[in-house]
């Protein structure tokens, strides 16, 4: 019976270390268990957040891919207003360089009128020189046979002989206001003396009778109102007033005309009319004046100058820039 009390009591603190170890076995799977749920957890968190950035991922792809399906389109957009803005500058281009062509087209037409119509070679060369100046405007390689040509029909304006037309008409025109001012030739003798033997006819009147001195009275009278003298050379009869006045306006019709003549480059018409009115000064009008001398001067000068040259044909250089023209844009 003592033995068996002292086998359990020799058993207890073995089974109090058996249930401790049991305790601390049940403690640690516990802690294992904690922690391993705390894992699991994280491991779902971390689950979570990797699916969550998954999808950020993938929203970003789709936005990416969307953006950059936005920027191919703009792309292509702005390649489209490049071509339309590289067409627009093209025909703006074309536009332009077609104005230009018409302006020079039309300076050439007006060199070749006021050669051909209006015999002005000064404006005429004007017209050539600002034709060229806007054909330098466009870089078209086929221009230079038309700039070309007008620079050889400058050269032969340049040649042409110039006149002063404007100070010839200036000169006709101060001629023609003092043709009222010129004196005219007279046929009277500017000084004379009486005949010497009135004296001699009063004084022998003075002795004779009533009928003598009657006579002598009406021989002074006559001496008073005329005048007889002897002249070797034909005396011209004296203009009456209104011959005068018709040849003055007859002089400046002459002189008019052959200023018109002039100005419209009519060399016959205009030597004629010079000829004329020098004639006219010559034959009617006191030469010895030096207003009339300075006018026969000038008249006979301008015989000699050539306001009608011939001119040379511009003509070339505008068929080369019609030809250059499509029917569409054709110069005028």
């Amino acid at each position: 019976m003592s033995a068996a009390p002292e086998r359990r009591s020799a058993l207890a603190p073995l089974g109090f270390l058996l249930a401790a170890a049991a305790l601390l076995l049940a403690g640690a799977d516990w802690y294992r268990l904690r922690d391993s749920e705390a894992q699991q957890a994280a491991l779902e968190r971390r689950l979570t957040a990797l699916q969550e950035t998954a999808a950020q991922k993938d929203a970003l792809a789709a936005q990416d891919a969307a953006d950059q399906q936005a920027l191919k389109g703009l792309g292509m957009r702005l390649d489209d207003l490049d071509s339309a803005y590289a067409e627009l500058r093209k025909h703006s281009q074309e536009g332009r360089d077609a104005w230009i062509k018409a302006e020079a087209a039309s300076l050439l037409v007006a060199a070749n009128e006021e050669v051909a119509i209006r015999a002005d070679p000064a404006l005429a060369l004007k017209a050539l020189q600002q034709a060229d100046e806007r054909l330098k405007l466009i870089s078209d390689p086929r221009l230079i046979a038309v700039r070309q040509e007008i620079a050889r029909e400058n050269l032969a304006l340049r040649a042409v002989p110039q006149s002063d037309l404007e100070g010839m008409a200036v000169a006709l025109t101060g001629i023609a206001d003092s043709v009222d001012s010129l004196p005219m030739k007279r046929s009277v003798p500017e000084h004379y003396q009486s005949g010497g033997n009135l004296s001699t006819d009063a004084a022998s009147a003075d002795t004779g009778g009533l009928w003598a001195r009657f006579k002598a009275a009406v021989a002074r009278l006559g001496a008073d109102m005329f005048t007889i003298r002897r002249h070797d050379l034909p005396v011209e009869p004296l203009l009456a007033p209104r011959e005068e006045f018709l040849l003055r306006r007859n002089l400046e019709l002459r002189l008019e005309s052959a200023r018109n003549a002039l100005l419209g480059h009519q060399g016959r018409a205009f030597s004629d009319s010079t000829r004329a009115a020098q004639l006219w000064l010559q034959d009617y009008f006191d030469t010895r004046d030096k207003v009339v001398a300075s006018a026969v001067q000038q008249l006979q000068a301008m015989q000699q100058q050539d306001i009608a040259p011939k001119l040379p044909d511009l003509s070339a250089s505008l068929l080369l820039l019609r030809q250059l023209e499509t029917p569409r844009n054709a110069a005028p």
